[in-house]
């Protein structure tokens, strides 16, 4: 099951996961949610890593 971590392009904080039965299940729901220029994804989210996101506490997890 893939996982998809999508951030805040404006501070690279992280703000859900979604996960499904394959990529293109996750990303037509990250694109209906969260589908707007404030907002980017990846699959690889490198948390603490320079250039990675920074984790949120806060962060919605969505299970499909």
């Amino acid at each position: 099951m893939p996982a998809l971590y999508l951030y805040s392009l404006e501070d690279r904080a992280h703000v859900a996961t979604v996960t499904g039965a394959d990529h293109a299940t996750v990303e037509a729901k990250a694109d209906e949610i969260y589908g707007s220029n404030d907002y980017g994804w990846t699959y690889s989210p490198a948390f603490g890593a320079d250039g990675g996101l920074t984790e949120n506490g806060d962060a919605e997890e969505i299970c499909l």
